[in-house]
């Protein structure tokens, strides 16, 4: 077999994580992001987000993702990249999260389930999004986090593998800090830290604030003094996690605002969220490249305090990072010797070159020369053998009726009932797609998992 060598050069140590949302796949027109839409040598490390937990086992969130697993660990052609599956604790899932981590048993099996998952499909390790702890999970976290270390270990020994990364994406509040981390503890047993500094401010309030400052604004009070980037990163350091495995989050989309008086400026009265963003279609929320559709021909504004960028136009006002910001961030970042920087996400960047009229990615791409310049990947052909890997495969489309034997009520997916590997994707016309999970994944719970 012929295989592939690579020379990587590295001349900065800093590291650029990029996560990639699985359901961008499914916007519309040119919103629709997918895995062959990634540029790999933009990043150090992708993460696929999101999967999910079922039974106490880490599983993949739809059918979908299985096959998007495939192509996204594809991607790997450069031996410097990493790539991370990312487990999402939301509101709706926390009691899963209590279930599984309340006890050594459950933990357990969980563990398992998340090595077999990561190996299966060729992941090269776990984060854990936990921006939602309570204080009666704190000791629970910290018990995962450490069995999950001492698990990763043992088992790369045992295989003889690369031990598996662990990362965890935790709250920037510092109210939320106090309660809900050890952050001591669990940073001995983490690999990354990544600090969720955006989403500081929203139109979930009723004043504007950009949503991801560098710095404290003259206008903050009360807790508000420590909602922003420095303050974050500072005081996880200063809590005890190392700076060098502390990652600054930077978010490729805008928050905006609808006025509800004739002032525009930083702390202006504000009625709701902003117009949806014409292709992510959530209120309030602007892609990158979106947002580069409203400032055309619109008033910028520097709030000079927090280093960020705001524009107003009408009634709608938006706050994001451009350039100049991304730049004074990434130089506080290196002044304070923190490990790295991530960003949410590769799906909101102007991926296609056609909106900012800054090239394919200009957001990534700016991020990408200031932490890791010195990268340099020579690709050569692929290899002529590879390693086979599980496959899914569709079988031709078939039609069901009422005597059938797959009768379909609406769109989702039926148990194959004489197969436990596969299920019939029933489509909104009421056609059933017989599918296959592939390797020895079988079909439960409405996902392909293991046995």
């Amino acid at each position: 077999a012929t295989g592939l060598t690579f020379l990587v050069i590295l001349t900065s140590t800093s590291r650029l994580m990029c996560y990639y949302n699985s359901k961008a796949a499914d916007r519309p027109a040119m919103g629709k992001f997918r895995v062959s839409d990634i540029d790999p040598d933009k990043c150090t490390h992708l993460i696929f987000g999101f999967s999910d937990i079922i039974e106490n086992e880490l599983v993949p969130t739809t059918v979908n993702d299985v096959q998007q697993y495939f192509g996204f660990n594809a991607l790997k052609q450069s031996v410097s990249l990493k790539t991370k599956l990312c487990l999402y604790f939301y509101f709706c899932i926390l009691t899963r999260f209590r279930t599984m981590a309340g006890s050594q048993k459950n933990r357990e099996v969980f563990i398992q389930s998340v090595i077999r998952l990561l190996r299966a499909f060729n992941f090269d390790g776990l984060d854990v999004d936990w921006r939602y702890p309570a204080e009666e999970d704190k000791q629970r976290f910290t018990e995962l986090c450490k069995e999950l270390e001492t698990a990763f270990v043992d088992e790369g020994t045992s295989s003889n593998q690369e031990r598996l990364i662990l990362a965890a994406s935790v709250s920037a509040e510092r109210s939320t800090i106090d309660a809900g981390y050890e952050v001591e503890e669990i940073a001995m047993h983490l690999d990354f830290i990544n600090v969720l500094t955006f989403d500081f401010h929203g139109p979930w309030e009723s004043v504007t604030a950009h949503h991801s400052p560098l710095f404290q604004g003259s206008q903050d009070t009360g807790d508000a003094i420590y909602s922003n980037t420095a303050s974050a990163l500072e005081y996880w350091r200063d809590q005890g996690a190392p700076e060098e495995k502390l990652n600054m989050g930077l978010g490729a989309f805008g928050r905006a605002f609808s006025l509800s008086s004739n002032s525009s400026a930083v702390g202006a009265p504000a009625s709701g969220p902003g117009e949806e963003g014409c292709y992510t279609g959530e209120e309030g929320f602007w892609a990158s490249y979106e947002t580069c559709l409203y400032l055309d021909g619109v008033q910028n504004h520097f709030i000079s305090d927090q280093k960020v960028p705001y524009a107003t136009t009408e009634n709608q006002w938006v706050g994001f990072d451009d350039t100049t910001s991304i730049n004074t961030k990434i130089n506080y970042l290196k002044a304070n010797k923190f490990g790295g920087a991530f960003v949410w996400s590769l799906d909101l960047d102007d991926f296609r070159g056609e909106f900012c009229n800054q090239g394919k990615c200009p957001f990534v791409t700016q991020l990408h020369n200031l932490l890791v310049p010195g990268k340099s990947i020579i690709k050569i052909s692929a290899p002529t053998t590879t390693t086979a890997l599980p496959t899914t495969t569709t079988a031709a489309p078939t039609t069901t009726t009422a005597s059938g034997s797959v009768v379909c009520s609406g769109p989702g997916h039926v148990p194959d009932p004489s197969d436990p590997q596969c299920y019939y994707n029933c489509d909104n016309f009421g056609v059933a797609h017989h599918t296959c999970c592939g390797g020895n994944l079988v079909f439960k719970n409405q996902v392909c998992s293991f046995p």
